[in-house]
């Protein structure tokens, strides 16, 4: 059920890192997206979100690591052709890479547990990927959310999260869009949906210090499976 208590993190949280990708160098100057409620731009997001990712996984928290790609092609990249955005995040460019500053394996390829890289063709992280099933296996009532832009993507998950009872908490330092307008208008149409759903990384770096952990993290930590109890089913139900 989703949690109505207020915590900045919700009861059993996940953290969804949106489409911090390495730009296109053709196209990366007008995607770029260093306007948020902090100085310091881009690099300054990176940054926090790292410490963010850090605290996640202190806490026993899965981290799920968004890519939007699309084919060279565009055979789906669909309505976006319609969009006032350049191409982007196209297959064969460098925005098949995390960007090199995250703490992480920027191909995706090599992982902590619980760790999770889904690949996206739409703004909505919930759209036609695993990310619920991804959630359902670890129980998540609330996500917590990373990544840009603020009022593409990170906004558009929020109101995927929303119409599917999840609470979602946005972590303003660690989003940001093209403009400061953009920004703005992004955290407000997501404290529209649930006033409660922007917070401050201090709050929630704060919550997850105090957090009991995630115990299928903690099992996948300890065993590289969500569960021991793996194979065929005994068609004898007397067993």
């Amino acid at each position: 059920m989703i949690p109505t208590d207020g915590s900045p993190i919700g009861d059993t949280p996940a953290l969804l890192v949106i489409d911090l990708q390495q730009g296109d160098p053709e196209t990366d100057e007008a995607m770029v997206s260093d306007a948020g409620s902090v100085a310091g731009g881009y690099d300054a997001i990176i940054e926090h979100t790292n410490e963010l990712v850090a605290a996640a996984r202190d806490a026993d928290v899965p981290v799920i690591w968004f890519k939007e790609l699309h084919r060279p092609d565009f055979a789906d990249y669909g309505a976006e052709l319609e969009s006032c955005e350049p191409p982007h995040t196209l297959r064969g460019s460098a925005a098949e890479r995390l960007h090199p500053d995250l703490d992480v394996d920027a191909d995706g390829d090599d992982l902590p547990p619980a760790e999770y890289v889904v690949e996206k063709r739409r703004y909505n992280c919930f759209h036609r990927t695993e990310l619920e099933h991804l959630l359902a296996t670890y129980d998540v009532d609330t996500v917590l959310l990373a990544g840009t832009m603020t009022n593409v993507c990170v906004h558009y998950t929020a109101h995927g999260a929303h119409e599917r009872e999840y609470a979602f908490r946005a972590v303003e330092e660690c989003v940001a869009a093209p403009t400061a307008e953009l920004h703005e208008i992004g955290l407000r149409c997501m404290r529209y949906l649930q006033p409660r759903g922007v917070r401050g990384l201090d709050d929630v770096t704060g919550a997850l210090a105090d957090y009991d952990g995630n115990p299928v993290v903690r099992r996948v930590t300890e065993t590289g499976r969500v569960t021991d109890d793996v194979g065929a089913v005994s068609t004898d139900v007397s067993k």
